[in-house]
């Protein structure tokens, strides 16, 4: 079968290729997997210039072209503002046509989109516009609000010839709503235990770790003030955050880590001999106190547990399927400074259980969230797409 996936956003900084967001290293790894099983795999995606360049994980499997971007993106690409709301007439009607254009050179059997609500219409817009090529969907992520009529968006859903999404929750939301969806689970991408490979690991663990951009969506100011209260409580610990830039950072960090000497900040491109992997591993455990998430499950949580280290997280959307209360992690509610705080000191006052914990992340990752019935799953609804459209 030919298949082709639009990604809208594959290209990232320089510098950037190997620090790459779930919401593409998901698509590109499911084409691999695709490409593995003896399909023919294209990947459809936005041009980009020469301050950008494509990440380590594009499948060399795949044949790779290149349509207009049609959103306004704002200072999202350099990380220094965030993305515009809106897109281009003129960009978007040249990026429908040559989507349209290429799925019909190449004889793709199916154009599967990947993204958020928006991927979803281009599918259906395409539809209308006269593409032969049966369209499936998955949706990464639970914003249904876009600026448009319910009807019309109800329409342009359903020429998709199917719709799928990993977790329950945003399936749920869409069948509340209306919209058709069914799940198909995929796992982690990133094996961050094999990506260590000679460098030394300290044991015992002595972390406790934040990696995420440093914003408020993301709760950085719930770790700013739970490290404040207990670095000094916990000196045989370090408690540290690995961020990237961001154009909305936290204030305060540089600082509360001159005032604590086992709060340490890890700025991306790191400095010789510190790598994300390293650090992952030697945490006792991870802290997440996100408001907002961009992907549902959440990779960032995903990967952590994967590599045996629990995670305490805010309670919010897809997460409860990810991490089990108690077994895997902890859930708190979101915001909840004092509740991140008792959570952490609950785990930390029972060092055994903590890494057995760990042990039951890594194995609830393996068994529940993982890549073994990928392709078989997706095929399936592959053959049923096409099967419809000839119909």
């Amino acid at each position: 079968m030919k298949i082709g996936a639009y990604v809208s956003l594959v290209a990232g900084m320089k510098g950037f290729e190997s620090n790459v967001s779930g919401h593409i290293q998901a698509p590109l790894y499911a084409l691999k997997l695709l490409a593995d099983a003896g399909h023919e795999v294209h990947l459809i995606t936005n041009e980009f210039g020469d301050d950008r360049s494509l990440p380590h994980c594009l499948p060399k499997e795949v044949e790779l072209h290149l349509v207009p971007d049609a959103r306004q993106r704002g200072g999202f690409h350099t990380r220094t503002g965030e993305q515009k709301a809106g897109v281009s007439p003129l960009r978007f009607q040249r990026q429908m046509l040559q989507i349209k254009s290429i799925a019909h050179k190449v004889d793709l059997d199916v154009l599967h989109s990947w993204g958020q609500t928006r991927s979803v219409m281009l599918g259906g817009a395409l539809s209308l516009m006269g593409l032969r090529t049966s369209t499936v969907a998955t949706l990464m992520g639970a914003n249904l609000a876009i600026p448009m009529p319910k009807v019309v968006m109800r329409s342009l859903w359903r020429r998709n010839r199917a719709v799928t999404t990993a977790t329950r929750f945003v399936a749920d939301l869409c069948q509340k709503s209306g919209l058709p969806c069914e799940i198909v689970k995929h796992g982690a991408v990133r094996n961050i235990r094999a990506e260590v490979q000679d460098e030394a690991i300290e044991s015992p663990r002595r972390r406790v770790l934040f990696w995420r951009d440093p914003s408020w969506n993301n709760g950085c100011d719930v770790v700013k003030t739970v490290y404040e209260q207990l670095a000094a409580k916990y000196p045989d610990l370090t408690f540290d955050l690995a961020i990237r830039p961001h154009w909305k950072e936290v204030e305060g960090l540089d600082e509360l880590a001159r005032r604590h000497e086992n709060i340490n900040i890890y700025r991306f491109p790191y400095e010789d001999g510190i790598t994300l992997p390293k650090l992952i591993l030697e945490s006792v455990c991870v802290l997440m106190p996100i408001r907002y998430m961009s992907v549902d499950p959440q990779f960032v949580i995903v990967e952590s547990m994967e590599a045996g280290v629990p995670v305490i997280a805010s309670d919010l959307r897809s997460t409860p399927e990810v991490i089990t209360h108690g077994r895997s992690g902890m859930l708190v509610p979101v915001g909840d400074v004092d509740g991140f705080t008792e959570a952490l000191e609950h785990m930390l006052a029972d060092r055994e259980k903590l890494a057995h914990m760990g042990q039951n992340a890594a194995q609830d990752i393996r068994e529940n969230w993982n890549w073994n019935n990928y392709v078989e799953d997706i095929s399936q609804i592959y053959d049923r797409a096409v099967r419809r459209g000839r119909a």
